[in-house]
């Protein structure tokens, strides 16, 4: 019903500014036309890790192997690499959760180089420190995104559902 509410209220804004008549009942359907097939692509991805990392090499890449969601299916969870369908720009968020005593460095990377990166540190704390970061990237089709580990000693991701 948006699109028709859509088109019935820009018909009548149309109708009060230049008056009635079939050019704007012949509009009025032209627009309801383009709003209902109007294809808008969706990509989503949604992912986490389902067992802890640790000791990762410098650069190696965090493969978060759980996918809840995958509109669009530009995440390969085999790999942990989103490669970009179209040219637009791509909002990321990512969550690492470590332990006490250990810290985990993430950053996340657009065809090898760092956009962001992320410090979940654990050191002088008890319990399970979180930390989150976000990055929106501006992308051409087939670029890809993923997240690796930064550093190589003391590293500690918690994974699991």
């Amino acid at each position: 019903m948006v699109a028709a509410n859509t088109a019935d209220d820009l018909s009548a804004y149309l109708a009060d500014r230049y008056g009635g008549g079939d050019f704007i009942l012949q509009s009025k359907d032209n627009l309801r036309y383009i709003i209902y097939n109007l294809k808008i692509d969706t990509i989503a991805f949604q992912s986490s890790l389902t067992k802890t990392v640790e000791n990762m090499k410098k650069q190696e890449t965090v493969i978060f192997d759980k996918v809840s969601l995958n509109e669009g299916s530009a995440y390969d969870y085999t790999s942990g690499i989103f490669t970009a369908p179209m040219d637009g720009i791509y909002s990321f968020t990512w969550s690492i959760v470590t332990k006490a005593g250990k810290y985990f460095v993430s950053e996340i990377v657009r065809n090898g180089q760092k956009v962001a990166y992320n410090y979940s540190d654990g050191r002088g704390h008890d319990g399970w420190p979180m930390s989150t970061s976000h990055a929106n990237i501006k992308m051409k089709k087939g670029d890809k995104v993923w997240i690796r580990a930064q550093s190589t000693w003391g590293q500690y991701a918690h994974g699991g559902d």
